[in-house]
């Protein structure tokens, strides 16, 4: 059986599997997946199939419900996983969804860490793969701002994107200009 585990998505009929330890189909739109969860697809009981970086984002058909068909699908995803080329997967640009989940972060857990410090991180925007954002506050300059863009934000949206995604500080000419005066300060 190939590692993996279910996650909530906070919709009743959307669960995202996290796997380890299987090369994953191309990310995007799954078109056709292969063998039973193809069928399982095919017959309407898979509403739609999402590839991301680490896992596989599967909607139930409002008729059907995880408790009934969740240990099905498990298999059928594990079977399916072994043909990784099988898979017809429309390639998309995930950069929509990054921002989304960026923004959810930055509006949650890890904007309330930097708010906890008298700063604020901005979302400014999301290209491909590649995440902008600029500190405020007690962020700028600080010298943890860089953990906590790379070991909380970066690193929680690779879990979920995979190693592509990069997350960058966008630095405003004001605070270098400001930080270039008090460096003169200092060195005098």
């Amino acid at each position: 059986m190939i590692p993996m585990h279910a996650t909530d998505t906070g919709d009743p009929r959307r669960v995202r599997w996290v796997i380890t330890g299987a090369r994953l189909p191309a990310h995007g739109r799954v078109r056709h997946a292969p063998d039973r969860l193809g069928r399982l697809q095919a017959d309407g009981v898979i509403e739609e199939m999402t590839v991301d970086g680490s896992g596989i984002v599967i909607t139930l058909d409002p008729r059907h419900g995880w408790r009934a068909c969740g240990e099905q699908i498990r298999v059928a995803l594990d079977e399916a996983l072994r043909r990784p080329g099988d898979w017809e997967v429309d390639a998309s640009d995930r950069s929509g969804e990054i921002a989304r989940v960026s923004a959810e972060l930055l509006d949650g857990p890890i904007g309330a860490l930097a708010a906890s410090h008298g700063g604020a991180i901005e979302l400014l925007e999301v290209t491909g793969d590649r995440v902008r954002v600029q500190l405020h506050g007690a962020c700028r300059g600080c010298s943890a701002s860089s953990s906590t863009l790379h070991d909380r934000l970066q690193r929680e949206l690779r879990r979920r994107f995979g190693d592509a995604v990069t997350v960058s500080a966008q630095h405003s000419v004001a605070a270098l200009s400001v930080g270039r005066r008090l460096l003169t300060l200092f060195v005098r």
